[in-house]
């Protein structure tokens, strides 16, 4: 049984984790850059992070000190003022679908599990046993409507009451044992967020322009969507921040993916695949129409057109999608392939699959990720097996595409080693940042905060490490 994300890892390769960053001078004295500088006896004082963002886009200019990827003691400031402070995506409604589901993941470094009760609410709790700790759920994903300690047998309700004590004492109340309760859990189109702070947004205000792309997914089947049993979990040794970064990149793809798109390229060739066991690639080689939006509070995403939407697992609804929807969501579902990141810790993506990605950061060098194929209820067979052979190719570490990523990551992590250079550069489209919806985005519905028509441009980047800025401030 894993238990992801209880205490911090190690770092696996000798000389990622730095905790402080020096540069010799001309004359030979050493100082500490950006967030951190010596005093006269040596010791370390903090310095305003701000100057870890250089924002300066009327000047041209966006980068990122580099220590923000392998500096320790930012990475500690950012669980406590991003992750424990903030909407964390917890799971998908279909995980725990009956009465005694439970789905066990972290927010932060704090084990909870998401319950679901008997009058069909849901409840999330700190995944602790009131007496000495021990987690209580023995799987990560099950059914319990009681839930026993296996350390010394005390038990409790799905409600989080506490209903058994070992060897009880005479007049012991129980309700002080209860298990405690997150301060905010709320459900945005079947997927679960929760909070430790009670101090947050609602959550459809913290989603904001992001809720038009989620509704994208939704509106797939009228019966919603589902999480495929089965689920893929790996450790980069790198950033939280870079996968948050690679997953809205579209200006790898050419290159990262390139042996994918030769690899589907070469298959098809020699019709063994047709129809819908084809792989719409055309997004790799570029040329087509693309987009990048920073969409407020973190969140980004981008989009690419599809070249041969028909093979896509939902062109089968396309009537009935045409008959439900407007033409511009319509056009978006079919058309469009679409990565959204959702500040700090999922993603939502629908390209030649779909597929839920959550981050679980361990230290400022290591992160695991979890993904899940999430696919419209009802769907016919050849339409279910088409997406998950899509996905077994693109975002498993066994298929073409994730190992790919994982190594360009991991190399980038090791490069941001070398603060002889030190800042990472998001010019990309800097002069070509519209503020506000572009034609797209008016189809849709949806006013980010600024966009570019061209999803390798970087300027969607600028809202994310503003927003990260804000909470490690913790403004």
């Amino acid at each position: 049984r894993k238990r992801a994300g209880l205490t911090p890892k190690p770092a696996i390769r000798a000389g990622i984790t730095k905790r402080s960053i020096t540069v010799f001078t001309a004359g030979g004295g050493t100082i500490f850059q950006v967030h951190k500088e010596a005093n006269m006896d040596g010791s370390i004082i903090t310095d305003d992070p701000s100057a870890l963002v250089d924002d300066r886009i009327d000047q041209g200019v966006f980068r990122v000190d580099r220590s923000v990827y392998t500096d320790e003691d930012i990475f500690e400031q950012e669980v406590q003022n991003i992750f424990e402070k903030c909407w964390i995506f917890l799971c998908h409604e279909s995980q725990v679908a009956n009465h005694g589901d439970y789905f066990w993941t972290e927010i932060g470094r704090q084990p909870v599990f998401v319950h679901r009760q008997e009058d069909g609410s849901l409840k999330c709790f700190i995944n602790a046993c009131s007496h000495r700790a021990a987690i209580l759920t023995p799987f990560r994903q099950g059914n319990a409507k009681t839930l026993t300690c296996r350390f010394h047998g005390w038990s409790y309700k799905c409600s989080g009451a506490c209903i058994g004590i070992k060897n009880e004492e005479p007049d012991t109340d129980r309700s002080h044992f209860d298990l405690r309760e997150i301060a905010r859990l709320e459900s945005y189109g079947g997927f679960i967020f929760g909070s430790l702070s009670a101090d947050v947004p609602s959550l459809d205000d913290w989603l904001g322009e992001a809720k038009p792309w989620i509704d994208l997914m939704v509106a797939q089947s009228p019966d919603g969507l589902e999480v495929v049993p089965g689920s893929s979990t790996y450790a980069v040794d790198g950033n939280w921040k870079f996968q948050a970064e690679n997953s809205v990149d579209g200006y790898h793809v050419s290159t990262v993916h390139r042996v994918f798109a030769h690899t589907i390229a070469m298959r098809e060739s020699k019709g063994e695949y047709t129809g819908i066991k084809k792989t719409e690639a055309g997004r790799m080689a570029g040329g087509g129409p693309t987009g990048s939006y920073d969409l407020g509070n973190g969140h980004m995403a981008v989009w690419a057109q599809h070249t041969t939407p028909e093979v896509r697992p939902i062109w089968e609804a396309k009537e009935r999608l045409e008959k439900e929807l407007t033409p511009g969501q319509v056009e978006w579902i079919l058309s469009k392939g679409r990565n959204l990141y959702i500040f700090p810790n999922v993603m939502l993506m629908d390209n030649p699959s779909t597929q839920i990605r959550v981050m679980k950061p361990h230290s400022a060098n290591q992160v695991d990720i979890s993904v899940y194929c999430i696919a419209p209820k009802g769907e016919s067979d050849t339409a279910r097996a088409g997406r998950l052979r899509k996905f077994e190719d693109f975002y498993l570490t066994a298929g073409m595409a994730t190992s790919d990523d994982v190594a360009a990551l991991e190399d980038t992590q090791e490069g941001s080693l070398a603060t002889g250079a030190r800042w990472n550069e998001f010019s990309r489209g800097i002069d070509s940042i519209i503020n506000g919806p572009d034609a797209a985005a008016t189809q849709l519905g949806f006013s980010p905060a600024a966009c570019a028509e061209n999803w390798d441009f970087e300027i969607h980047y600028h809202g994310f490490y503003r927003q990260w800025l804000k909470m490690l401030k913790g403004d």
